[in-house]
C-alpha cells in the first residue's frame, strides 16, 4: 500500500522506468522495420508497413509524454525526474532461483513480428481483459518497519498507475504538494499531445487517469488504447501470413543486441562482433545518452532561463528525428557478427554509466558541449566507411545535424 511520499517518489520512478522502457522497445520494433520492395516485399506489404510503422511510432511518442506526465507528478511532490533504467534485456525468468525479475513481463529488444505484438499487447492489457492467443512459436526463449517503504507489486501497467493514484489519494494533499509549480512541463513538443500539469490532487487524478486511458482504455471503450492498435495491427500481420506464410516485416535483426556485457543486464543478449558496425552502435549509445542528459537538464530546473529550456526541449526532439532515427536504421541494415548469417544489428539503447548531472548549469553545459563535438567527430569518422558500406553515407547527414544542434545550444548558452 502507497501511503508516504517515499512510497509515492518510488512507484512514480519505477512507473518512469516502465514508461522509458516501452517507448524503447516500441521504437526498436519500428526500426527493425523494411523499407524497401528490394528487401523481399511486395508494394501492397510495404503499404501495410508504412501504416505500421506509423502507427507503432506514434505510440512511442504517446508513451514519452507519459513519462513526461510522470516527470511532472514526481516534481509537484518534491521527487526527482527519473531517466534512469536497467539495460536490455530483462526476463521475468532470471538463472538464479531466489531472484526477482525487474519487471512481471519480459523487456526485450526484439524485432517485429507476432512475439513482439503479442508482448506489447500484454504491456497494455487492461485489468480483467482475456489476454490474446499467444504466439505458436516465439521467436526467443523466456529466459516491515514503517520508515521502510512497502514494496511494489504488480502484474500490469495498468495496475501500477491504479496504486500511484490511491497514493495520491491517501497522503492529505496540503502535505504532499510540496513541489515547484512554475517549472513543470507544459509544452506539447510539436507533436498536438497533452502534458498535464500537476499543482494539487485533482490534477494530477487527471494525469493519470490520461495515461491509463490512452494506453489500455476505459471498460466498453478500447477504441484508439494503444493496447486496441496493437491487437488491430497484430490481426492484420496474421491476416498477412495466412495469405502469404512467407511475409516477414522486418529485416533479419538480432535480439537484444549489445556492444558489450552489462552488469544490470539478464542473460539473451546478442552481442556485436561486427568492427565497423560495433563503432556504430557505440556511437548511437552515446548520443542516446546525450539526449537523456538533455532531458534530466530540461526536468530539472537548474537555473536555465526560459528560452534556454524552451532549446533544450527543441533539441532533444530534433535529435530523436534527426540523428537517433536515422542513425538506428543504419544499424537495422549493419552485420551483427562477421558471419554471413549472423543477423543485422540494432540499436542497443545502451546505457554505459550512470546519468549524472553536474549541480553547477555552466558545467552542465560545458559537459554536453564536449560530448555533441566529440560525437559530430564520431559520425563524420564512421561516414568514411561507406565505401565497404553505403548504408553510412547517411552518418553525413547525422553529423551535419549534430552539428546544427550543437550551434543551436551554443548561440543560447554560450561557448563552454
Amino acid at each position: 500500500m502507497i501511503d508516504t511520499r517515499e512510497e509515492l517518489v518510488n512507484a512514480l520512478s519505477e512507473a518512469a522506468e516502465l514508461e522509458h522502457g516501452l517507448l524503447i522497445q516500441y521504437l526498436f520494433a519500428a526500426f527493425s522495420l523494411k523499407r524497401r520492395v528490394d528487401e523481399g516485399i511486395t508494394p501492397v506489404q510495404q503499404s501495410l508497413i508504412v501504416d505500421w510503422e506509423r502507427t507503432v511510432l506514434r505510440v512511442a511518442h504517446e508513451e514519452m509524454y507519459h513519462l513526461a506526465s510522470v516527470c511532472n507528478l514526481l516534481s509537484a511532490i518534491g521527487g526527482a525526474p527519473q531517466f534512469g533504467r536497467p539495460n536490455f534485456p530483462q526476463p521475468t525468468e532470471t538463472s538464479l532461483v531466489e531472484e526477482e525479475s525487474y519487471y512481471p513481463f519480459d523487456f526485450q529488444l526484439e524485432r517485429f513480428n507476432d512475439s513482439t505484438l503479442y508482448r506489447f499487447v500484454i504491456f497494455e492489457l487492461p485489468e480483467g481483459e482475456t489476454p490474446p492467443e499467444p504466439p505458436e512459436q516465439p521467436d526467443f526463449e523466456g529466459i516491515g518497519l514503517r520508515a521502510a517503504p512497502d514494496p511494489l507489486v504488480f502484474s500490469h501497467v495498468g495496475e501500477l498507475y491504479g496504486q500511484i493514484r490511491e497514493g495520491f489519494e491517501r497522503i492529505p494533499e496540503d502535505v504532499l504538494f510540496i513541489g515547484p509549480k512554475p517549472y513543470q512541463d507544459v509544452e506539447d513538443w510539436g507533436l498536438r499531445m497533452k502534458i498535464h500539469v500537476v499543482k494539487d490532487l485533482r490534477s494530477a487524478q487527471e494525469a493519470i487517469e490520461a495515461i491509463v486511458i490512452e494506453g489500455e482504455g476505459s471498460p466498453g471503450a478500447r477504441e484508439g488504447s494503444h493496447y486496441d492498435r496493437f491487437l488491430k495491427i497484430r490481426e492484420a500481420l496474421r491476416k498477412e501470413r495466412q495469405k502469404n506464410p512467407r511475409f516477414d516485416p522486418a529485416r533479419p535483426v538480432v535480439l537484444n543486441p549489445q556492444t558489450r556485457r552489462h552488469r544490470d543486464a539478464g542473460e539473451g543478449a546478442t552481442l556485436i562482433a561486427h568492427e565497423v558496425t560495433r563503432e556504430v552502435a557505440e556511437l548511437f549509445n552515446d548520443i542516446y545518452s546525450t539526449m537523456l542528459l538533455m532531458l534530466i537538464q530540461y526536468y530539472s530546473y537548474g537555473g536555465e532561463s526560459a528560452s534556454q529550456r524552451v532549446m533544450l526541449r527543441d533539441s532533444c526532439r530534433r535529435m530523436m528525428s534527426a540523428i537517433v532515427r536515422p542513425l538506428a536504421e543504419v544499424l537495422t541494415e549493419m552485420p551483427a557478427t562477421n558471419e554471413p548469417e549472423g543477423g543485422n544489428a540494432g540499436p542497443g539503447f545502451e546505457i554505459y554509466s550512470g546519468m549524472r548531472l553536474a549541480p553547477d548549469r555552466t558545467n552542465r553545459w560545458t559537459v554536453l558541449q564536449e560530448r555533441l563535438r566529440q560525437e559530430v567527430e564520431d559520425s563524420r569518422a564512421l561516414a568514411q566507411y561507406a565505401g565497404s558500406f553505403p548504408v553510412l553515407a547517411r552518418l553525413r547527414r547525422v553529423g551535419e545535424a549534430m552539428q546544427g544542434t550543437l550551434l543551436n545550444l551554443t548561440t543560447e548558452f554560450g561557448e563552454g
